[in-house]
C-alpha cells in the first residue's frame, strides 16, 4: 500500500483552463496585479462574506500586515498553544510578545478560563487559530471576550477554507481572517495567502504594505512595506481551486465520515465531537490515542508495515527550542492533546477503499500494541 498524507488536486478540465489561462497571461506581459489575481480575491470574498480580500504571498505575510496594521510592539498577543510556529514567529517579527493561551482538547481552540486570565492591561489582541479546519463551538464567547476587553481578533484559517460555525464562514468572525495556499492545504496555488476583513482601514494596510508601501497600492511610497503581492500566475491556480473548493468540501466531509464510522468501535480512540451547524473544511482527519499506547510506535508500524503516513497536528510550540521560553506551566492540556493527535491521510483523491485500508490498518496496528 502507498497512500499520500496529503495532495492537491486539479481536475483534467481545471488544468486545460489553467494552461490557457496561463498563456493569457505571459501574453499580456502582466505578471502581477491582474485579471487572475482580482478574480481570485472576488472568489474569497463571497467564500468568507467580507467585502474586502486581498491575496499576498503567504498566509505568514497576512498575520504579519494584521499585527502591523494593530501595532503589537511592545504589546502582548494572546496566541493557542497548538498552532503552527508562524503565529508566534509574527508576533515577535512585529515587536509584540507572544503569550501562550491553554487548549480546550474537546475544541482544539482556547481554554476560555486561560484565556481570561491571561488577560492583561498589556494584551492588544488575540490570533485565533481554527485548528485542523474545525471552528471551535465556544466561538461566540471568543468574539464577546475579544469585543468586551477592548482587543483586536485575528483568525488563522490556513487549515479552514470554506469551513463554517452556524451558517458564519472561517474569515468573517474576527476582524480580519489570513488564508494560505501551502500544497497541502484544502486550497492551493504551490503557495501565497489571503487577507480578508469588513475593515476599511485593515484592506488599507494591507493594499499598502503588499506593494512597497505606496499609498493605497498605487500611489507614493508612504510606508515601510514590501513585495509581499501574490503573482499572477499563482492567482490563476487560485481562481480554479476555487472554482472547485465545494467539491473538494464535499468530498473531504464524506472521507471524514466514513473514517468516523470506520474508526468509531474503538475505546482506544477519541474522535472530534462536531456539533450540528458546524462544518469542518476537515484539513486533517485526526482522532487521539489513548494514553497508555505508543503513539511513536504506532505511527512506525502504519508506515513500516502498511506504507500508511500519520503525523501529530504539530508539536506544542513551547516545547519548540526556540520558544520553550513561553512555557509558563499552565500548558498541559495543550501538550497533551497534541503528542496524542494521530493525522490520517486526507485528501480529495483519496477512494473509500483507501480509507477503508487505513481505518483496518489503525485499528490492526492498536490491537497489537494495546
Amino acid at each position: 500500500m502507498n497512500i499520500a498524507f496529503a495532495k492537491p488536486s486539479f481536475s483534467a478540465e481545471a488544468r486545460q483552463r489553467i494552461l490557457s489561462e496561463v498563456d493569457e497571461i505571459l501574453k499580456s506581459g502582466k505578471l502581477i496585479m491582474g485579471d487572475s489575481a482580482r478574480r481570485f480575491e472576488a472568489a474569497f470574498s463571497a467564500l468568507t462574506t467580507c467585502e474586502h480580500a486581498l491575496s499576498v504571498n503567504s498566509c505568514t505575510t497576512a498575520l504579519q500586515i494584521s499585527l502591523e496594521h494593530f501595532d503589537v510592539r511592545g504589546h502582548e498577543v494572546l496566541v493557542p498553544a497548538a498552532s503552527f510556529i508562524t503565529d508566534v514567529s509574527v508576533v515577535r517579527w512585529c515587536g509584540g510578545i507572544p503569550v501562550l493561551v491553554d487548549i480546550d482538547p474537546e475544541t482544539l481552540s482556547f481554554d476560555l478560563d486561560d484565556l481570561r486570565r491571561k488577560i492583561t492591561p498589556r494584551t492588544k489582541g488575540i490570533v485565533w487559530v481554527h485548528l485542523t479546519g474545525f471552528i471551535s463551538p465556544d466561538w461566540v464567547e471568543i468574539v464577546k471576550l475579544a469585543k468586551d476587553a477592548g482587543l483586536f481578533l485575528i483568525e488563522d484559517c490556513a487549515h479552514a477554507h470554506g469551513a463554517s460555525v452556524d451558517e458564519r464562514p472561517a474569515g468573517s468572525l474576527g476582524d480580519v481572517g489570513c488564508f494560505s495556499f501551502y500544497p497541502t492545504k484544502v486550497l492551493t496555488c504551490g503557495t501565497g495567502g489571503m487577507l480578508v476583513t469588513n475593515n476599511d482601514a485593515i484592506a488599507r494596510t494591507a493594499r499598502e504594505l503588499r506593494m512597497f508601501g505606496r499609498e493605497n497600492g498605487t500611489g507614493p511610497v508612504i510606508r515601510d512595506g514590501n513585495d509581499w503581492f501574490l503573482d499572477e500566475i499563482r492567482a490563476c491556480l487560485g481562481v480554479e481551486q476555487a472554482r472547485e473548493l465545494p467539491h473538494f468540501l464535499e468530498r473531504r466531509r464524506a472521507l471524514a465520515g466514513r473514517y468516523r464510522d470506520a474508526l468509531s468501535s474503538s475505546p482506544l480512540l477519541r474522535h472530534l465531537n462536531i456539533p450540528a451547524g458546524n462544518l469542518p473544511a476537515w484539513y486533517h482527519y485526526v482522532v487521539f490515542v489513548a494514553d497508555h499506547i505508543d503513539i511513536d510506535k504506532l505511527m512506525d508500524n502504519l508506515k513500516k508495515n502498511h506504507g500508511i503516513p500519520t503525523k501529530l497536528i504539530y508539536p506544542p510550540i513551547h516545547e519548540e527550542k526556540i520558544f520553550q521560553d513561553l512555557d509558563d506551566g499552565t500548558l498541559n492540556r495543550a501538550a497533551h492533546m497534541l503528542h496524542r493527535s494521530l493525522c490520517l491521510p486526507m485528501h480529495v483523491e483519496l477512494s473509500d477503499s483507501d480509507v477503508d485500508a487505513v481505518a483496518a490498518a489503525v485499528l490492526q496496528e492498536l490491537q497489537k500494541i494495546s
